[in-house]
């Protein structure tokens, strides 16, 4: 709820002139919550700007800096995903001290500074992905231990269903399932690239539906495909485990396809999702959006006399 309404407030300051620009993580609150309770120390991330409620659960981002972010405010101190110098949204940890020399990286949950080309965070998750294998495998990398344990870190990865028809998302995708490696792909599907749906732009407007070929048997190697809704949170913190052991233990990649998500505000404050969605989608936004899910569950679970 926190970051809900950081996000409310965000375009407001943008709308009335206090920040320029702002593109926020409403609608996939839900299923960060769950992430963040597989991800563990030493872990790293490489995503985009949509993840600030995984930060926020992580302990990695406050609401002061949420706002500093938004507001480009150039002290380090104020805004340490950047100093002001990338858009709100654009998440990142420090892995040196100030004296330039390496924090034990294994003792703290990391994140890999965001891009804005959409797909650029494939290849660098793949890579650190790939560095746990090495690092569990390679002889003489012993002495690594403020990087690794045995190289039991998961790269955990976060892209837009509209982002998976970039080149990068299936370059990437496929050189994880070749060297088999820790890799954990979140795909936050809202149905929606901006204004454009997927069925415009994803075949069968379905991206695990069209991965299925990478799916692993008892006979090849592959991936482990998962597919969870948005607003599920019992089912989401089952398949985050699920996720997280199979690629901690394994080293097999994993794809978690989180569908019916919502944007509540839109794409960003640049556009208004109004003009572009039907009564009906708008209604159903309404109903399913994770957040409200989530009470009822609660309520549900834990009723209130």
């Amino acid at each position: 709820m926190t970051s809900r309404e950081c996000s409310y407030l965000g375009r407001r300051e943008v709308l009335t002139g206090k920040a320029k620009f702002g593109i926020f993580g409403d609608g996939k609150e839900v299923p960060q919550l769950a992430w963040a309770k597989a991800f563990k120390n030493g872990d790293w991330r490489s995503g985009y700007y949509r993840d600030q409620t995984f930060m926020m659960a992580i302990g990695k981002l406050t609401i002061q800096q949420f706002f500093a972010g938004l507001y480009a405010h150039t002290d380090l101190k104020a805004d340490p995903m950047s100093a002001g110098r990338q858009m709100g949204g654009h998440f990142s940890t420090h892995s040196l001290n100030e004296d330039n020399s390496w924090k034990n990286l294994v003792k703290q949950k990391n994140s890999s500074p965001d891009i804005s080309p959409t797909a650029g965070q494939m290849p660098r998750l793949v890579g650190l992905a790939q560095a746990s294998k090495i690092y569990r495998n390679q002889t003489g990398l012993e002495n690594f231990t403020s990087f690794t344990n045995n190289g039991n870190e998961v790269a955990w990865g976060t892209i837009g269903n509209a982002s998976t028809s970039e080149g990068l998302f299936w370059e990437s995708i496929n050189a994880a399932g070749v060297l088999q490696i820790p890799m954990v792909v979140n795909v936050w599907d809202d149905d929606y690239g901006i204004s454009v749906h997927a069925k415009y732009q994803t075949t069968k407007e379905n991206i695990s539906e069209i991965l299925k070929g990478f799916q692993r048997s008892e006979d090849s190697n592959g991936y482990e495909i998962i597919k969870v809704r948005g607003w599920d949170y019992p089912n989401l913190v089952e398949a985050y485990q699920k996720a997280s052991k199979i690629a901690r233990e394994e080293h097999v990649p994993v794809l978690i396809h989180v569908n019916e998500l919502t944007q509540p505000q839109g794409h960003s404050t640049s556009g208004s999702h109004e003009r572009y969605k039907d009564k009906d989608r708008l209604n159903w936004e309404k109903e399913y959006d994770c957040n409200v899910k989530m009470r009822e569950w609660i309520v549900e679970k834990q009723p209130c006399y």
